[in-house]
Order: C-alpha cells, then structure tokens, then sequence
C-alpha cells in the first residue's frame, strides 16, 4: 500500500503561520485589544490595530501592519457597541463601535443571545456585541411585546421590527 509521502520538515510558511498565531493579540468582549492579556491603550497603536482588523478566507481575524500579519483571537465579536445614539430623522440609531466608526444600525440584523446580550451586524456583516452601555442605550428604544415574554422589538420609522433569538 502506498500512502502520502512522508512529511519533510516544516517549511518558513509553517513557521510564519507558527508565528502569526503567537502573537498574544486578542479582543476581548468589551471590543478591547490586548496583547498577552493587557490592554493596549497607546492611541496610536490602537489606531494602526483597528485599521488593519480584517477577516481572513477562513474566517480568523487579523491584523496586518506593513508586510507583518498576526492573528487575534476573538472572545465574542471583533466588534462592540459601545454607545448608541437615536437618529435625529427618527430611522435607524447610532451604533458607535469600538473602532472609532458609527454606522446605523440594521435592524434584520439585531439578535439577543440566550446570555441577554445584544449583537448585531456591522461593517459588511461582521458581529458585534453590545457593550453594558451600549446595550442601556438600545434598550430605552426596545419594547417587550407581549408583556413578560422576554421577546423585544424595535420600532424603526414607525415600523416594527421583531429583535431575534441566537
């Protein structure tokens, strides 16, 4: 029987890739980035990290930064909502998401885990996770229909929108 020829020793791509999983960078629930488990708080740097977020043809997250790639490991969402504001036309409200951006919301895109925590879809459909003080700030615009059904909707240029279940 023949099988797959044996392996040869691990070539630079493998120990790239090696590499690149080792970077200790990850996003925490609140939509922070940490290296090794501490904040990164230099503007700058957080400013060149959010820039270069992007999701990799097999779905991991990294940063890429000149000809130097890592990847982050995500604990909920590469997102979070961290304020919302209501629009002033009465559509959509604010999102304000953890990279310095805002966009409206999509309602269709608004679920409620079985955590109670709130996420949607932002940037093309990337997930994001409400943040304690984005979530407050939605939550004044949502409704529980029926009454103590645990079901919410939101009601965007007078149409009701239903928030889904994860």
């Amino acid at each position: 029987m023949t099988g797959p020829p044996p392996a040869g020793p691990p070539g630079p791509d493998d120990d790239l890739e090696r590499l690149r999983g080792r970077s200790g960078l990850s996003l925490d629930a609140e939509g922070r980035f940490l290296h090794r488990g501490e904040p990164v708080t230099h503007p700058r740097t957080l400013e060149a990290l959010w820039r270069s977020l992007s999701r990799t043809p097999d779905g991991r997250y990294q940063v890429a930064i000149g000809r130097e790639r890592a990847y982050v490991e995500v604990e909920d969402a590469p997102y979070a909502v961290r304020a919302v504001t209501p629009s002033p036309a009465g559509g959509a409200p604010l999102l304000h998401l953890s990279d310095g951006t805002a966009e409206p919301l999509d309602p269709a895109g608004l679920t409620c885990g079985a955590d109670g925590v709130l996420r949607c879809r932002v940037k093309g459909g990337h997930r994001a996770r409400f943040t304690r003080a984005g979530q407050l700030a939605l939550g004044a615009a949502l409704s529980e229909d029926p009454p103590g059904s645990g079901r919410f909707v939101l009601y965007v240029n007078g149409e009701r929108r239903s928030v889904g279940r994860e």
